[in-house]
């Protein structure tokens, strides 16, 4: 048996675990999928790329001891982008460039175990893929959600002056499990690193109630949130002490945690904004807790806005503003771009 009879063996088992849903006609197996939409319904597409040496560990060990983390984070961070736009996950596709001494059935057992978790966690279901010899581990996954006729998508582009910005969950636990792998706190937090939780019925109930805007945190909210201060053409003020913070975290050194929370990124929490009179949904209701963390205001009269350092929010700490003349709580001005792709 080749490593493509191989591949085909194991999911094609897991698949048939798994019956398939959502309206899918044909999954794998085929030339191509085939589905039957809800009448009115609108398709929501994406597409994420995680690459050996750049989005996890370049070893071959950490890679073998981080299989089923790595199959179910494929699918977490593409189902994160659904949840940003307010609609439901319906599906996925997945092209892996698979090294040959990955290719055998231990490694590639634990990866589809991981990724066929995150399917049925997610509600989603997967329903064809590529496969092709590469030197390192590249894994790419398209997903689908759907909104329905009456549901409005929610953009980056939405934000109004006198809108309230909002966070889920706490921030920072992954950035710093990434930078910190071997201590207790990391090791605690290591989670929410290799096992992050999209926020699917926050972003749906936000949808609903008429967020203005919205974004995944994959890059840092500093930078995620500048998404949407360009794309909405709008400021904003962020108050650093409200930043949701994990207990372990919390434990940390206030510069340094505050870095990774506004720059590691990896979080995939959502940031969004509400028009003042509109309450965000509880976390009873969707099963994670909102915090508020700031507020969209105008663009300075005098800025330029074709400037891109003017797209940043602004930063506040215990009322007063964090700038590079003035940077604390941080010692000297930090670097906070976040995460880049194509850095290095």
């Amino acid at each position: 048996m080749n490593e493509f009879e191989l591949i085909e063996r194991i999911f094609s088992q897991m698949q048939a675990a798994q019956s398939l849903s959502n309206g899918v006609e044909k999954g794998i197996g085929d030339d191509a999928a085939v589905m039957a939409l809800p009448i009115g319904s609108r398709l929501v597409s994406c597409i994420d790329t995680l690459v050996q040496g750049r989005h996890f560990s370049a070893g071959w060990d950490q890679v073998n001891e981080l299989a089923f983390a790595i199959g179910y984070k494929a699918v977490a961070v593409n189902v994160s982008d659904i949840a940003a736009m307010g609609a439901t996950p319906h599906s996925i596709l997945l092209a892996l460039a698979l090294p040959q001494r990955l290719a055998n059935s231990q490694w590639l057992t634990e990866f589809a175990k991981g990724l066929f978790h995150a399917c049925q966690l997610f509600g989603v279901t997967l329903i064809g893929g590529d496969t092709t010899r590469n030197d390192s581990l590249v894994l790419s996954v398209s997903a689908q959600g759907l909104l329905a006729a009456d549901t409005p998508a929610v953009y980056r582009s939405g934000a109004q002056v006198g809108d309230k910005i909002y966070v889920s969950g706490t921030l920072g636990d992954a950035a710093y499990a990434l930078q910190h792998p071997d201590n207790a706190i990391g090791i605690e937090l290591a989670h929410r690193l290799h096992m992050p939780t999209p926020r699917i019925s926050l972003g749906a109930a936000l949808a609903q109630i008429g967020a203005t805007s919205m974004i995944d945190i994959s890059d840092g909210l500093y930078q995620d949130l500048g998404h949407i201060c360009e794309q909405s053409g709008i400021a904003m003020r962020l108050n650093l002490e409200a930043l949701p913070t994990s207990n372990p975290l919390a434990s940390i050194d206030v510069s340094e945690r505050l870095l990774c929370q506004l720059a590691g990124g990896d979080d995939y929490e959502l940031a969004f904004t509400l028009p003042p009179h509109i309450e965000p949904p509880s976390c009873t209701d969707v099963n994670t807790p909102v915090t508020y963390i700031g507020n969209v205001i105008a663009l300075a009269s005098d800025r330029n806005t074709d400037n891109a350092a003017h797209k940043s929010p602004e930063l506040y700490y215990q009322d007063q503003p964090v700038t590079p003349t003035h940077p604390s709580p941080f010692i000297t001005w930090p670097n906070l771009t976040g995460y880049q792709h194509f850095a290095g």
